[in-house]
C-alpha cells in the first residue's frame, strides 16, 4: 500500500510540475513602449530675439519611408537585413510623433510659441514652412542612429522656395538597449531641428 501511495504522489508532483511548466511557457513577455523627446533645457537666446519671437512657422508635410512607419521599433542586423522588435514598440505612431517633435524643437530653438503642424486649419498666416522628406530613420543596437532627410523652407505667404538643403546625421546609441537607441534617434532628431532653425534665422535676419 506504500509504495503504490508514494507511486501516485509522484505522480500528482510530476504533473503539477507539468502544468505550472506549462503556464511559465505560455506566459508572454511584457511590451515595452517608448517615446521620442523634445530638446530640454535650452537657454533662452538674447540675439536677435525680437525677429524671431512671435514668428509663425508650419511643420509638414512630413514623410518617413514605410519600413519605420509602424509600431515595432526597426534595427539594422545587417546590410539587407531588419529585424522588428515584438517588444519594444512606439508609444505613438512615428508619422505623428516626429512632426511634433520637430516642431517643438524648433519652438525652443526660435523662441516662438506659434507652432503649426500639417496640415493646419485655415488662415494661419505662416511666416516660413518647412517640408520634410525623411528617407532615412533607424538604427543597430549598441551602434548608431541614422537620419537622412531632404528638406525644404518655403516662405509662407507666396510658397517662394528658400532653401532646400540634404541632410545626413549619425548618433551613436552609447548603449546596447532599445532606450539608449531612442534617445539617439531623438539625439538625431534634435540635431536635423537645429540645421532647420539656423536656415530660419539666417534668412529672417538677412543673412
Amino acid at each position: 500500500m506504500a509504495a503504490i501511495f508514494f507511486r501516485r504522489l509522484a505522480m500528482v508532483l510530476s504533473l503539477g510540475a507539468l502544468i505550472s511548466l506549462c503556464g511559465c511557457l505560455g506566459r508572454s513577455q511584457p511590451t515595452r513602449f517608448y517615446l521620442l523627446q523634445p530638446i530640454a533645457g535650452i537657454p533662452a537666446e538674447k540675439t536677435a530675439a525680437a525677429k524671431l519671437q512671435g514668428m509663425r512657422i508650419g511643420v509638414g508635410p512630413l514623410t518617413l519611408p514605410e519600413y519605420v512607419d509602424r509600431p515595432q521599433i526597426v534595427t539594422l542586423v545587417g546590410p539587407h537585413e531588419l529585424d522588428l522588435a515584438d517588444f519594444d514598440q512606439w508609444s505613438e505612431p512615428l508619422r505623428e510623433s516626429v512632426p511634433r517633435i520637430l516642431g517643438e524643437n524648433l519652438s525652443a530653438l526660435l523662441s516662438t510659441q506659434h507652432i503649426y503642424l500639417y496640415p493646419w486649419i485655415g488662415s494661419a498666416n505662416i511666416d516660413y514652412q518647412i517640408e520634410v522628406d525623411i528617407t532615412r530613420f533607424d538604427a543597430d543596437l549598441g551602434g548608431n542612429a541614422m537620419l537622412a532627410a531632404r528638406w525644404a523652407l518655403t516662405s509662407g505667404e507666396n510658397k517662394q522656395v528658400l532653401s532646400v538643403k540634404h541632410s545626413t546625421i549619425t548618433r551613436p546609441t552609447g548603449g546596447a538597449g532599445y532606450e539608449d537607441l531612442v534617445a539617439a534617434e531623438s539625439g538625431a532628431l534634435e540635431q536635423l531641428s537645429r540645421e532647420i532653425a539656423a536656415a530660419i534665422k539666417s534668412i529672417a535676419q538677412g543673412r
